[in-house]
Formats: C-alpha cells, structure tokens, sequence
C-alpha cells in the first residue's frame, strides 16, 4: 500500500523532524510503502531561514539595530544548524517528488505535530486536513497524533473543525484534552495515539547513537525557549549529582558558553538525551525522548495553554516528574517499571489505530 505522510517534516525543529522519521519508519515496518509529502508552506520554511529580512524589521529604529546585531551574531550557528536540519530531512526522509500533495497514494496520514494549530499555519491550512486538490474517492484519509495547543476553540473554530473532520475517515490526536474538545463537533470516533517517536520501538533510534561530545556525567537543559528557571533546575540538580549542565537550545540567541549548544543535529539531540544523568526541559519531544531512553528527568510547567507533556504524563503515570517553575526538587530516580508496562499497552493501541486506518 502507498502511503503518504504529511507533516511538519521541513520545519527545522528537533521533535518535527524526529517523529516524522519515527512515523515513516513505524508505517514501513507495517509493510508499506511510505513517502513523506514535500509539502513546505513557507509559514514552516520562512523563520527557520539563514537570512530572514523579516526577523529584523520593525518600526522601531532602536529595535531594529538590535536585532541586526542579533542576526550577525547568530549567522555562523544559524548557518550550521540549517546544514545539519538540512541534511537530516534529505538523509532519512523518503521525500516525493512533488512539492505539493498528489493523488498518487492510497492513504494520507496528516500528522503528527501541531498541524492543527492555527497560530502556527496562520490559519487553518486544509492540506492537513485531507483538503487536496482531487477528487477525494478511492483513497484513505487519516490524521495520526494530531496535536494543538488549544483549551478552548472559538464559534468559527468549532464550525471550521465541524466541516473539517466529516473529511477524514480515522480520526485520532495525540492528547486527552484535544479529543475531548473536538468530540461535539464530529459524531466520529475519535482516538488517543502516542507520538510518533513513542511509538517506535527503540531499536529506530540505534542509528543515531554514539558516544557523548562531553566526557564525564552531566544534567542536560534542553529549552524550546529560553527559561531562567529551566537553567536553575538544571544546576540545582547538577550540583547534586557532582556533574556538569550542558545547554541545548531549540533557538538561536547570542548569548554563548563552553557548555552552550545552539547548532546540534536532529541525531546529536537524540545522543544527548540518551547519555544524560537528568533532563531538565520545558520541551515535550524533551520529555518524549527521556522517557523512550528512560532518563531521569523533570518537565517545567509552561502554563495552562500547554497541556501537551502533562497529557503524556498522565497517560503513563509520571505526573511527579512534572514541577512547577518555582520548585527545588531532590533528585530521584525513575522507577519506570510501571510507566514502561503502560507506554507497552499505549503503544499496542497505537498501532491497532493505525493497522484497523490503513485496511478500511
């Protein structure tokens, strides 16, 4: 069966790139034929390029200046990091030939990532919802773990996702929260599926493992954005454990140090997490991949917009590991004994979402 996935795969973000490589992977050991649809909006492409215009302007001349300086010092991580991001979709992802969606497939599966968030597709953007420029019969549509941020939809919302979702023949998202929203607008089912990179088995990830960049044992921060909370945990934790903080940060800035990284590849994020004492992050795909390699971590609230890890947390059981920006946790272990029985069922359900999409 040929099978097309589509998803954030071009934006140059470590959890887009993985899960869409974990889902790849996942639908080939089923025994299909997969490719990844080049669908590259240039709302995905445009703030992750090496010179953006739109990343300086403003009105406001001091800004301005600002963050030209900024974009100058930034340019050589900037430069590197789009080479590694590059070389990772080009590498490990089955790509089509066309940049747009065509009817050369039997299934599309939409998702996973926050393809769902209309503050990221400014707007909704139909392709993720099976919205394609052909006849639609004949073909199966799927979303798989699809995802947004949203606690709470507007009227024009609720009568967009109302149309939207009559479109797709199997429907499932990635968090409790989220199905649970969109159930009065559809009299479909609607299921509950791991991420992508929690849903294959750890053996995908073998090709990117290796020894750690730093020798000795250190407390990995990993940020979606900067938090100076994120960075105390991470030394307090540090401190405890004799070891070093190593920072990987999902943006650029231009503040650097010896144990900054700003430029590291998709595989070198994954070797990080793997060869950490601890993870401290405010990131989901941080928490993911500490829990696939079974790290000790803790998870920082974001804010009550963001239900994303605690929905993964709660799934699985390890709501401790998650803290509020303000506390000072003793470390501890992770007895995962528990966790990794309920991720197994997780994972059996998962698939049998997928196996019962893809043969109806």
């Amino acid at each position: 069966m040929r099978v097309g996935i589509l998803t954030f795969h071009c934006a140059h973000n470590y959890g887009a790139v993985l899960q869409c490589y974990a889902l790849q992977e996942v639908l080939r050991g089923m025994g299909n034929e997969v490719e990844v649809i080049n669908y590259c909006p240039s709302y995905l492409t445009d703030v992750y390029k090496v010179v953006n215009i739109h990343r300086v302007l403003s009105r406001n001349p001091l800004r301005m200046a600002k963050r030209s300086i900024v974009e100058v010092l930034t340019l050589s991580n900037r430069i590197r990091r789009y080479r590694g991001f590059d070389r990772f979709i080009n590498s490990w992802l089955t790509l089509s030939a066309s940049r747009d969606v065509t009817p050369d497939y039997d299934v599309y599966v939409m998702g996973s990532d926050q393809i769902w968030n209309p503050s990221l597709t400014h707007g909704f953007d139909g392709r993720f919802f099976g919205d394609f420029p052909f006849p639609k019969e004949g073909r199966k549509y799927v979303s798989y773990a699809a995802s947004m941020e949203a606690t709470d939809l507007s009227g024009s919302e609720k009568a967009y996702y109302a149309k939207a979702l009559q479109g797709l023949d199997s429907i499932s998202v990635r968090e409790a929260c989220l199905a649970e929203l969109l159930r009065p607008m559809t009299e479909k089912k609607i299921d509950t599926v791991l991420d992508p990179t929690l849903l294959a088995p750890v053996s995908v990830w073998k090709n990117f493992l290796g020894e750690p960049k730093r020798a000795g044992k250190y407390v990995l921060a990993y940020q979606v954005r900067r938090d100076n909370d994120t960075l105390r945990i991470a030394h307090d934790i540090a401190r405890q454990l004799n070891a070093e903080v190593v920072v990987v940060m999902a943006r650029l800035t231009w503040k650097h140090g010896k144990s900054v990284y700003q430029a590291e590849t998709p595989e070198e994020f994954v070797n990080w997490i793997r060869n950490a004492a601890c993870v401290v992050t405010n990131s989901f795909h941080g928490t993911a991949f500490s829990v696939i390699f079974n790290r000790p971590f803790y998870c920082l609230r974001l804010g009550k917009g963001d239900t994303r890890p605690a929905s993964l947390l709660e799934a699985i059981g390890l709501t401790e590991r998650m803290i509020d920006k303000n506390a000072h946790p003793i470390f501890s272990v992770v007895n995962y004994g528990g966790a990794n029985r309920k991720l197994e069922e997780l994972r059996s359900r998962s698939l049998a979402f997928l196996g019962s999409a893809l043969s109806k």
